[in-house]
């Protein structure tokens, strides 16, 4: 790695500690300058303007996400089990050390939807969230082909839209240390296993008895 590859990853370092603590609204360059121990001047020559900082920290999140869902593919096991992987991927961002880089991709989105600023570097973005996609869809397609699957559902589009809802639901609940029901409280976690553990029975093909 350069110095200047390690320069720009300290940085982004830097950037990701303040914004996890103070969002990216309140957030400035000078903050992050102060987090990296660096002048403003040298953050600006990395990163012209804050948007294109934000970007490259959720790139840099996404990046560092894709070898999981990679392993993922390439592990034995058939397509509900690779499947069950992924929910139990789903369900380890709930970790602390993972939380807040949950919780600025589910920030980014509501803060990408409503800048004021032009954000120029968002197909990075797009591209970087892409690159896991594929992997995911490389996942599903084996259900078409091993039947672990239940063979009556529409596999792709099943498999696509529990990956969507799980990984959003598990995102949104990382900003929850618990949730109060009356006065039942269910740590989320606890929730998030019971959705996994529903879906994956309605996965699973019916069991046939011989006579």
């Amino acid at each position: 790695m350069t110095f200047k590859e390690r320069r720009s990853q300290h940085i982004l370092q830097a950037a990701f500690s303040v914004f996890s603590r103070k969002g990216f609204e309140w957030s400035t360059m000078q903050d992050v300058a102060d987090e990296a121990e660096l002048g403003v001047a040298t953050v600006f020559r990395y990163f012209p303007k804050k948007n294109k900082l934000i970007i490259a920290v959720m790139v840099d999140i996404l990046e560092g996400r894709l070898p999981a869902f990679e392993h993922i593919l390439a592990s034995e096991g058939n397509c509900l089990q690779k499947f069950e992987m992924l929910l139990d991927h789903y369900l380890g961002t709930s970790k602390p050390e993972l939380m807040d880089s949950m919780k600025l991709l589910e920030a980014f989105e509501v803060y990408a939807a409503f800048s004021q600023e032009p954000m120029e570097d968002i197909a990075n973005y797009h591209r970087a969230y892409s690159d896991i996609v594929n992997v995911i869809s490389d996942i599903i397609k084996e259900g078409k082909e091993d039947l672990s699957i239940r063979q009556d559902l529409s596999i792709e589009e099943t498999l696509g839209a529990i990956s969507n809802i799980f990984g959003l639901f598990t995102r949104k609940l990382s900003f929850f240390e618990s949730v109060r029901m009356g006065n039942l409280v269910i740590l989320p976690i606890e929730q998030a296993i019971l959705v996994k553990n529903i879906f994956l029975d309605y996965l699973k093909p019916e069991k046939t008895t011989q006579d």
